[in-house]
């Protein structure tokens, strides 16, 4: 019997959704599912007694309406699985003074995530296989530096000065090691998950962490991380440092 899915979005871009149309798999997962509710594709209503074996749910929760719709879906799927950094984390809408954003097992219960801004084409295909094969989904656990292009045998310390979130031309052509950090660019791969394939580093941008960390939150990492080098006092005043993908749950209060 095919599972019967449910993909929606709350708050996003839609990048995920997109993401998960453009797989080579996608043409597969449509023959061996049932999408009873998939509104970026079709115009269909929620219905109140359809079950569900999956919902894969993109975007954070950031209005009471959707606080409401997710319980809604909680109470009728027997898995939700947190779609993208958005649903997973909170999302690029956490630096916002004005709205709230917070992830979804934040307001449910969920059963797994698939993270990444959007997934990386790979994980993703494999996360979906894992769903219909009805096993658990199988992330990353090593962090990013592990399997780094441009690992080195660089350690942070105190010797190291961070100033930049950018790197120049300099520090992206000169010769030798390409360690960001070791350049003084803020990067976050020891503290993210692995499993983006490092498109952001082969494009010569430093990770921001999209991939969550491989164990406790994004905040108190990046705190901790920062606390062994030397970094600028701007840079420590950023708050989308701190917040680009996360807040703390105090933030609603």
């Amino acid at each position: 019997m095919k599972l019967k899915f449910l993909i929606t979005s709350l708050t996003s871009c839609s990048g995920c959704v997109s993401s998960l149309i453009s797989l080579d798999f996608f043409s597969q997962f449509l023959e061996k599912t049932e999408l009873c509710y998939f509104p970026f594709l079709e115009d269909n209503q929620l219905i109140d007694d359809q079950d569900y074996d999956i919902a894969l749910i993109e975007g954070c929760v950031s209005t009471d309406s959707q606080i409401e719709f997710l319980k809604k879906i909680r109470k009728n799927s027997k898995k939700i699985i947190a779609l993208g950094t958005c649903a997973a984390f909170g999302g690029i809408l956490s630096l916002s003074k004005e709205r709230f954003a917070i992830p979804l097992q934040d307001v449910v219960e969920i059963n797994g995530i698939i993270p990444g801004c959007p997934p990386p084409t790979k994980l993703f295909g494999n996360c979906l296989i894992k769903l219909l094969e009805r096993k658990e989904i199988e992330l990353p656990k090593k962090n990013l530096c592990d399997g780094c292009p441009n690992k080195t045998d660089f350690i942070l310390s105190k010797e190291t000065i961070i100033n930049k979130i950018i790197p120049d031309n300099k520090d992206l052509f000169e010769e030798g090691e390409n360690c960001f950090l070791k350049k003084g660019v803020l990067c976050l791969g020891p503290i993210t998950r692995q499993g983006c394939d490092y498109e952001c580093i082969k494009a010569g941008m430093p990770c921001e962490g999209c991939m969550g960390p491989v164990s406790k939150d994004i905040t108190s990492n990046i705190i901790n991380f920062l606390s062994l080098a030397n970094v600028s006092k701007d840079l420590k005043k950023y708050k989308g440092l701190y917040y680009r993908f996360s807040k703390p749950k105090i933030w609603r209060s």
